[in-house]
C-alpha cells in the first residue's frame, strides 16, 4: 500500500525530479482503517536530511505550481523515498497517534506541535491534520494558504483525504486561485483511492461539462461508487439522473429508491423529492400518509419545499387531519425563507383574523425557542464545501393542485398528481 502512495508521489515530478519520467501507477484500493495501514514509526537517525547518492542532501524546494503560494513553513529537508515508506500514516496500531488523538480532545495546539514534528519528515496523515488545523485556525491563525500548502504535501505522499481538502480549497478559490481544472485533478486523485467525497464531487464536474467532457454515464458511475459506500449525496444526485434518465436509463423505481436511501439518511432535499413520489405513487406505491411524514421531517429540518408541501398537505387534509392555523404557520415560515405560493397566500387570507394571527404568533417563535420576529423562520445552512447535484431533466409537476378551502368536517382528497 505505502509502495503505490509513494509511486504516485514520485511520478508527479513536483518535489522528487529525478522521477519525473515516470509513469503513475494507479493507487490501490483506500486502506479499511488507519490502523490497518499503519508501519513502524521512524527510528532514529532515520528522520530529518535526505541523503542522496553523491552525498548531497535534496533540500526542500517550493513547489513549481504559482497558483499554490507559499511552501509549508518550516519544511525543511525533503524527506527520503525510505522515510516516506517508513512515516505511514502514523504511529503503530498498538501505540496509537497521539497527535489526532489530542486533536479528538480538543487539545489543537498540543495537536498541531505533535503533528508538526511528523509532518516535517513525510508523514501524509500528519501533514494533512497540520493542514486541517491551519484551515480551522484551530489553536493557530487562521491560513487557507499555510492549508492548501500542507495539503500539497500529503496529497503527494498519497493522502486522499488531502487531496479531497485541496481539490475543494481549488474549487472555493481558498488559499489558491480558483481553478476548477485543478480541483478535478485533485478530486481524480482521491477517488482513485475510492474516497466517497471525492467520487461524489468528481462526478458533479462530469456531470456540469465544464473542465472535464460531460458525461452523465461517467457521472452515475462515480456517484454509484459514492452512495455504495453510503453518501446521501450521490444518493440523492443518482436518484435525480434515473429519475430524468440523463446517461442511464429512464427508470421511477430506481429512482424512487436511491431518493428514498438518501431521505432516510437525512438528506433534505431527498425527503421533499421522495415525499412528492410517494405522494404520486411514482415508482412506489401511492401513500399520502407516508408522504406526509416525509413533508414533515423536510419541513422541521428546515427545508423551504418542505415546508411549503407539509403547509398544502395540512391546508386540504391530504394524508394529515386538515388543520388550518398549523398550515398557514408553516406557510409563513416557508414564505420568508423564499418559498412563495399565491395559493397558499389566499389561503391565510380568507382565515378569521384570529386565526391568522395564531399562525403568526406560531411563526414567529418556530424553531422552539427561539426570540420572537415578525413571522420568523430558520434559515436553511448548506455545507458549501460540496456542491449539490446538478438538476437534470424537467422539474417535477406540482404534486398538490390548488384545492379550495372547505369546512374543516368536511375531508376531501385532492385529484390524482
Amino acid at each position: 500500500m505505502r509502495l503505490a502512495a509513494l509511486a504516485a508521489a514520485l511520478a508527479l515530478g513536483i518535489v522528487l525530479p529525478v522521477a519525473a519520467d515516470a509513469a503513475p501507477p494507479k493507487p490501490e484500493p483506500k486502506p479499511a482503517s488507519d490502523a490497518a495501514a499503519g508501519t513502524t514509526a521512524p527510528t532514529a537517525g532515520q528522520t530529518g536530511q535526505a541523503a542522496q547518492p553523491d552525498g548531497k542532501v535534496e533540500l526542500f524546494e517550493p513547489p513549481p505550481d504559482p497558483m499554490l503560494g507559499v511552501p509549508p513553513p518550516d519544511a525543511g529537508v525533503l524527506p527520503s523515498a525510505d522515510q516516506y515508506l517508513r512515516s505511514g500514516r502514523g504511529l503503530d496500531a498498538d501505540v496509537g497517534d497521539p497527535a489526532f488523538g489530542a486533536f479528538q480532545r480538543g487539545l489543537y495546539l498540543t495537536a498541531f506541535k505533535l503533528a508538526l514534528e511528523r509532518a516535517k519528515v513525510g508523514d501524509p496523515a500528519a501533514q494533512t491534520l497540520v493542514g486541517r488545523i491551519y484551515q480551522d485556525g484551530l489553536g493557530v491563525k487562521q491560513s487557507d494558504r499555510a492549508a492548501a500548502a500542507w495539503y500539497q504535501q500529503a496529497a503527494l505522499g498519497g493522502d486522499p483525504a488531502a487531496q479531497l481538502s485541496l481539490g475543494l480549497l481549488y474549487l472555493d478559490g481558498k488559499g489558491v486561485n480558483k481553478d476548477k481544472a485543478k480541483a478535478a485533478d485533485a478530486f481524480e486523485q482521491a477517488a482513485a483511492w475510492n474516497d466517497r467525497a471525492a467520487l461524489y464531487n468528481l462526478g458533479l464536474l462530469y456531470l456540469e461539462g465544464e473542465v472535464r467532457p460531460r458525461d452523465p454515464l461517467k457521472a452515475a458511475d462515480l456517484f454509484g461508487r459514492a452512495a455504495a459506500q453510503g453518501s446521501a449525496d450521490a444518493q440523492y444526485g443518482l436518484g435525480e439522473l434515473y429519475a430524468a434518465g440523463d446517461g442511464v436509463i429512464l427508470d421511477d423505481a430506481i429512482a424512487t429508491m436511491w431518493l428514498g436511501k438518501a431521505a432516510k439518511a437525512g438528506h433534505a432535499d431527498a425527503e421533499v423529492e421522495y415525499g412528492i413520489r410517494v405522494f404520486n405513487g411514482t415508482g412506489i406505491a401511492k401513500d399520502e400518509a407516508a408522504a406526509a411524514i416525509w413533508f414533515k421531517r423536510a419541513a422541521e429540518g428546515g427545508n423551504p419545499i418542505g415546508q411549503n408541501r407539509y403547509a398544502r398537505m395540512l391546508a386540504i387534509g391530504a394524508g394529515v387531519p386538515q388543520d388550518r392555523i398549523e398550515a398557514a404557520k408553516w406557510h409563513l415560515i416557508a414564505a420568508k425563507a423564499g418559498a412563495k405560493d399565491t395559493w397558499l397566500d389566499d389561503f391565510i387570507g380568507r382565515l378569521p383574523d384570529a386565526d391568522q394571527k395564531k399562525a403568526k404568533d406560531a411563526a414567529a417563535n418556530w424553531p422552539p425557542g427561539s426570540v420572537a420576529s415578525p413571522v420568523g423562520a430558520q434559515v436553511l445552512k448548506h455545507d458549501d464545501r460540496i456542491a449539490k447535484p446538478v438538476m437534470t431533466g424537467p422539474a417535477p409537476a406540482d404534486e398538490l393542485p390548488p384545492p379550495g378551502l372547505k369546512p374543516p368536517v368536511t375531508v376531501a382528497k385532492p385529484p390524482p398528481g
